[in-house]
């Protein structure tokens, strides 16, 4: 089935937003890259692209929401991060370090789209609870479940922000060692 103009436009403006963030992305580019007339921006979405980019940015967590649901379905937190920031890695070097997070690009995309940075932080809080539910499962305190996994969110999104800077994985690579030697001092194991 073809992907219909609303679908087109969600997943071009996430794609644009990854490259270029909310301000580089333009109407003209988004209606190139969904290959959509510019009637249906209007029609889909009658704010334009304030109300496209708070429904990309959604979108955009939902998807990232399950593939973190995935990873927490596991009995072992510190597999899951390791799992996240490989995601992480994978993306970048498939993207030469040019794709970063729609999430992120959304947080800071106020002044384009006024209301995109509170679906950003509900998208962060939804992250956050996956992973401290996971950690709750597996014997973590509910309070330091919640801040352990709000640090690991923080951790890694701000190393793939690292990441792209320097055109490397390091920073994920050394976040992923703290963050595995966090969970296994809350877990009360003596192994990373």
């Amino acid at each position: 089935m073809t992907p219909s103009p609303r679908d087109r436009l969600i997943a071009g403006t996430i794609a644009l937003v990854r490259e270029r963030g909310v301000a580089g992305t333009g109407i003209t580019e988004l209606l190139a890259r969904s290959d959509t007339a510019r009637r249906s921006v209007y029609q889909n979405f009658p704010r334009g692209k304030a109300e496209l980019i708070e429904e990309s940015t959604r979108v955009a967590g939902q998807l990232m929401s399950a593939i973190i649901a995935e990873f927490a379905a596991s009995d072992s937190p510190a597999d899951s991060l390791i799992a996240f920031i490989r995601m992480w890695k994978d993306t970048l070097e498939a993207s030469d370090f040019t794709a970063g997070c729609p999430i992120v690009a959304a947080a800071l995309g106020g002044p384009e789209a006024p209301l995109a940075p509170a679906v950003a932080a509900e998208v962060f809080d939804n992250w956050a609870s996956l992973l401290a539910e996971q950690l709750e499962r597996t014997g973590v305190d509910e309070a330091a479940a919640r801040s352990l996994a709000t640090t690991a969110v923080c951790a890694i999104e701000g190393a793939a922000i690292l990441a792209i800077s320097s055109r490397s994985v390091r920073p994920l690579d050394q976040v992923g060692i703290h963050l595995a030697e966090l969970v296994s001092l809350h877990l009360g194991d003596s192994r990373p």
